[in-house]
């Protein structure tokens, strides 16, 4: 729920809104009785916040051209301006319009002040002594810029008419939608008397003066907009019609209000309703309000956020409790899942303590014999695949070789004929020598040795040992192994064989020569024991 006092100059006006919605209206008259009741309200309200709309025949607007400059600079000039219209008032306000780009750039303001700040002394002392939290001080004619936009005029030139007591006429002038102009008209006609004729002078002579300042042209068409009760809506309908210098468009005080979707009780004869609901539901910035006025406001701000804080850090430290319990339930269940692998592991080591079986050996030669059968275990224990795989994959690079047997064994001499032996096989000299034929000691070989034929042998052994040569010449420089070295060739050509070498001849059911070309392929390859 908001509250707005609304001020017309002589009586005040309490409403309290709900959305769209008046709830309810009080009335306080500037009397000692009055000013009594509007304490007692403010009382009553527990430092909720109020806001403040000026509707004043002591209020004043001006406009001007400045440079346009920023800061300090812009601020003088502004001062120099309020001291020259609003010598003697502390309620003042200025805002900007536009930015003019001719010539030199200016900037063009609208200066509004209060000429008679006493009429507000009695209400504003009583706002400070019950420290109600006071939002801002608003005047109606800066309201009802908002209300323009609604009424889609196609003029540029729009004077909105509006009666908010029965003794007094508001007439704001609005150029593009900016409010330049807003005066308060006394008007005795309005329960009486040719009030139709007397609004329409008014507006006349408002023309004249727009024209006289060279605001507007004289053949611009101003847009009227009325909002008038039942009482004169019809005649000023009939007396708008015969006009042909003004746009006119009457509208009638509670269909406007229906359209506002504003909720009321009763019918409206004024317009004051319109203007309260719109300050309540939008936000406007303070007009005349200064520091000493709003200062309860900033303590309700402090307090709201002070609140807003403790409900956060309420929240927060509930959920901090929430995870510390959460926590201290995880920890408790893990201390009992603890508890009873601790007795499950107590219960094998006792049993293994009955089963342990007494020994002599230090606990230190322990470790040493464990120690070194497990690096026995990494490091000597060797399996075949490795090497297998390695030179199977080389030789099936040529698809005429077959393999018919592969022997591995593991040697700590690089000349070993059978595993785990120290005596070196003699090797005849050959005109090729293998890569690191140096006996290497305390190392460990792996060797495997490959045999097999050529398949569809034709008799072209010049073909046959280009071929073993290549085998030889591909895994020496693949650098895979250690020493690569050709022991039975399909065609002997050791100079201490014969030419016709070691062809086996063989004589088939049908009586024809079948030739075999037969290979015998040695590998070495370094095991890495990976101890520095």
């Amino acid at each position: 729920m908001k509250r707005i006092l609304y001020f017309t100059g002589y009586r005040m006006v309490a409403q309290e809104w709900d959305g769209r919605k008046l709830n309810s209206s009080v009335y306080f008259e500037p009397d000692e009785q009055g000013l009594d009741l509007f304490e007692a309200y403010l009382t009553s309200l527990k430092n909720e916040p109020v806001r403040l709309l000026l509707d004043l025949i002591e209020e004043e607007f001006r406009q001007v051209v400045i440079p346009l400059l920023r800061g300090s600079d812009r601020q003088n000039i502004i001062d120099r301006n309020f001291s020259k219209f609003f010598r003697n008032s502390d309620y003042r306000y200025a805002i900007s319009q536009k930015t003019l780009k001719k010539g030199r750039k200016e900037e063009s303001l609208l200066l509004m002040g209060l000429t008679n700040q006493d009429l507000l002394k009695p209400w504003l002392e009583l706002i400070d002594k019950t420290r109600t939290p006071l939002t801002g001080i608003l005047s109606l004619p800066m309201v009802s810029e908002d209300l323009v936009s609604e009424f889609k005029s196609k003029n540029k030139c729009v004077i909105l008419v509006s009666q908010q007591v029965p003794s007094n006429l508001r007439q704001s002038v609005f150029l593009d939608g900016k409010l330049i102009l807003s005066r308060l008209v006394p008007i005795a006609s309005f329960y009486q008397g040719e009030y139709t004729n007397d609004v329409i002078r008014d507006i006349e002579g408002t023309q004249r003066y727009l024209v006289s300042q060279r605001i507007i042209d004289r053949n611009d068409v101003i847009s009227v907009q009325i909002l008038c009760n039942e009482r004169h809506y019809e005649k000023l309908k009939i007396k708008s019609e015969e006009d042909v210098v003004f746009d006119y468009n009457i509208q009638n005080i509670n269909d406007f209000i229906k359209k506002q979707k504003i909720e009321v009780v009763e019918e409206q004869d004024f317009s004051s309703l319109i203007f309260c609901s719109q300050a309540c539901r939008k936000t406007f910035p303070n007009h005349y309000a200064r520091y000493p006025e709003k200062k309860y406001f900033y303590h309700y701000i402090t307090s709201l956020g002070t609140k807003i804080a403790g409900v956060i850090l309420l929240a927060s430290s509930i959920g901090l409790l929430s995870i510390s319990l959460a926590k201290g339930f995880l920890y408790e269940s893990s201390v009992t899942e603890m508890m009873l692998l601790q007795q499950k592991y107590e219960s094998n080591f006792n049993q293994l303590n009955e089963q342990k079986i007494d020994s002599d050996i230090s606990t230190i030669n322990m470790k040493n014999v464990v120690q070194t059968v497990d690096k026995l275990k990494k490091t000597y224990l060797r399996s075949p695949r490795e090497m297998m795989a390695m030179v199977s994959q080389d030789i099936s690079l040529f698809n005429e070789m077959r393999v018919n047997e592969l022997d591995w064994i593991l040697a700590t001499d690089v000349a070993a004929i059978n595993a785990d032996e120290q005596k070196v096989k003699e090797t005849k000299p050959r005109g090729r020598k293998s890569r690191n034929r140096s006996k290497r000691k305390n190392k460990l070989f792996e060797i495997v040795t490959v045999s097999g034929d050529l398949l569809n042998f034709d008799g072209d052994y010049r073909y046959a040992l280009s071929l073993i040569d290549d085998v030889e010449n591909t895994m020496t420089v693949s650098d895979k192994y250690d020493q690569v070295e050709v022991l039975k060739r399909p065609l002997n050509i050791e100079s201490t064989e014969s030419l016709s070498g070691d062809v086996n001849v063989k004589v088939n059911s049908r009586g024809a020569l079948n030739k075999k070309a037969e290979f015998t392929i040695r590998v070495v390859r370094e095991v890495n024991l990976g101890v520095k």
